[in-house]
């Protein structure tokens, strides 16, 4: 590493770790299967998958770990979980509620399995443990034995991190609340439920009642259906409170680094009071704390199980994954980023220019630019780096070949597309259907920015991203209205073009609207704004849209003189 200053800021996570002299790199981050996934989990995933490619090109051993927290209760659902549903299954762990759309084993599996079965598109690389199963384990029950015998001094701990953090009228509350509180909560035998949500409000844990040393059992009364017992701590049925749950997890599997939301990472907060617990009840020094920042979809803040989501599987029906992988790694995990659906031409732009700077096609007037993009271009990639730059077929022409479906099949498409990559000289031809797939992916993509510029108010908002993104619609024919509107000289203008089209080969876009000026103004003494605008008429049916030469260059001859025929 630099020693004035890193090239990059995971050099920076990576020296901290390295500080600490493990004798194997333990990477960890954990979500709750509490619904669909937002992309924003993905921050801190990808991070830890960054570190773990560039230990273990180093020569390390990683262990990449992702936590499904399937014990955790459902609090609460998201909407479109049916209401007979919700009433059935709130308070239970999410692994004992079935899938509520009957494909798999329960809810927490078929919400958790659909973020990871996205992982290979975005080249991530980790291994998954489902709480549910975990705390099934005697390592894990250890973990309780131990936070049981040491109540106390998690109580301790607590107080002197919480306290400080809560208003003056609430502090006697809480001193009143930790005197019976303890660390594990217990599963009902009787109703499956590990909570209850009462009439006003309040989520009520099943808590430990009392510990029960001498033959290690606890008892327990369901706050949700009043059931008393008396359990073994060896049962499988008790979870650590998540304060504690966290640097049992830590200390168990001796995690070396976890990123995690600014929630947990102020100064004084679940991460510091972790560090501490794990410190002080299992002997271990606890990972190396990587804050970040949220991930916002425009202007909201996600969240899972308040059902405001964009999944990475929705990511992938509309942009690259290397994309994305280059958004997260630019940015410094403190600063927040916001994914703009509607600026996705600026993400391929950004990274177009880092590619062409990384295969030295461009250069760079700081070196240290020069430096950050080799380091980060090799870690946005989904395999192994490519010896040379691939071409690729623009977004914005696939802008326009997605938005021309209507009047042109694929067949002809695709050759229009060959064409491109023979002119550019491709070393490696898309194949049909993987230019059907970039098609697919592109209309999706338009489709989002529709529902995007719909949720819009602002006339100047609405048409800032109508710069960004051309879109248009070709009616299927001329609008009769249309016909009779227009002015003669407007029409002569159209035949002469349309002669002009018919009787010369190898149209270019520059040719294209040098004529249509040329027939305005030297044939017709027309203004020019006159006859483009009776271009635009016939063709999408109002008075503009994108620059008319490249846009008629790129549409099918026949149909386009088919289409000045009026």
């Amino acid at each position: 590493m630099n020693e004035e200053y890193p090239v990059h800021w995971v050099e920076e996570i990576i020296e901290e770790i390295c500080s600490k002299k493990p004798e194997e790199i333990t990477l960890s981050t954990g979500k709750t299967p509490s619904g669909h996934i937002h992309l924003g989990i993905l921050r801190e995933i990808i991070i830890c998958d960054a570190l773990r490619r560039i230990f273990e090109n180093d020569g390390k051993t990683v262990n990449n770990l992702l936590f499904f927290d399937s014990l955790d209760a459902a609090k609460r659902f998201p909407g479109y979980i049916s209401e007979d549903f919700q009433k059935k299954h709130i308070g239970k762990p999410f692994s004992m509620i079935p899938c509520p759309f009957s494909d798999c084993e329960s809810y927490a599996h078929h919400f958790g399995n659909e973020l990871v079965d996205v992982f290979p598109h975005f080249g991530i690389k980790t291994k998954i443990i489902w709480a549910h199963e975990l705390y099934k384990t005697k390592e894990m029950q250890e973990m309780i034995k131990i936070a049981l015998e040491n109540t106390g001094k998690i109580k301790e701990i607590l107080k002197k991190y919480i306290l400080p953090t809560i208003k003056e009228d609430d502090k006697e509350e809480f001193i009143e609340m930790q005197k019976k509180w303890m660390p594990v909560m217990v599963i009902c035998e009787n109703c499956n439920r590990i909570q209850h949500r009462d009439s006003e409000g309040s989520i009520n844990p099943n808590r430990v009642k009392n510990y029960f040393q001498e033959n290690e059992t606890v008892s327990y009364k369901c706050e949700a259906c009043g059931y008393d017992g008396i359990l073994s701590i060896w049962s499988g049925r008790l979870k650590l409170n998540w304060r504690v749950d966290w640097p049992a997890k830590w200390a168990l599997y001796k995690t070396t680094c976890e990123p995690a939301g600014k929630d947990h990472s102020v100064k004084g907060g679940a991460y510091d009071t972790g560090i501490e617990l794990c410190q002080e009840l299992y002997a271990y020094k606890g990972p190396v704390k990587v804050p970040y920042e949220w991930l916002r979809l425009g202007d909201k803040d996600m969240g899972t199980s308040k059902g405001i989501v964009f999944t990475p599987k929705k990511y992938l029906e509309i942009a690259d994954p290397m994309i994305y992988r280059a958004i997260i790694l630019r940015t410094t995990p403190t600063k927040h980023i916001t994914f703009r659906i509607e600026e996705l031409s600026q993400y391929y732009d950004y990274y177009d220019r880092i590619e062409n700077i990384y295969y030295e096609l461009e250069k760079t007037e700081v070196p240290e630019e020069k430096k950050f993009i080799s380091y980060i271009f090799p870690l946005t990639q989904i395999a192994e780096v490519p010896q040379t730059k691939l071409k690729k077929i623009p977004l914005k022409l696939l802008t326009f070949f997605a938005q021309i479906q209507n009047i042109l099949s694929i067949d002809k498409l695709y050759e229009k597309a060959k064409a491109y990559m023979e002119e550019h000289n491709f070393e490696q031809k898309l194949t049909k259907q993987e230019f059907k797939t970039l098609l697919s992916q592109t209309n999706n993509w338009i489709e989002e920015v529709k529902k995007v510029l719909e949720s819009i108010n602002d006339p100047k908002t609405i048409n800032e991203i109508k710069k960004k993104v051309e879109l248009f619609t070709i009616p299927e024919k001329v609008n009769d209205n249309i016909k009779i509107e227009l002015e003669e000289n407007q029409i002569k203008g159209i035949y002469s073009l349309k002669e002009y089209l018919k009787e010369t080969e190898g149209l270019d876009a520059d040719s294209i609207q040098n004529r249509i000026f040329s027939i305005a103004k030297n044939e017709l003494n027309l203004a020019s704004k006159k006859l483009f605008r009776a271009i635009y008429q016939v063709i999408l049916g109002k008075n503009s849209g994108p620059r008319l030469g490249p846009f008629l260059s790129l549409l099918d001859k026949d149909w386009l003189l088919e289409r000045l025929t009026l």
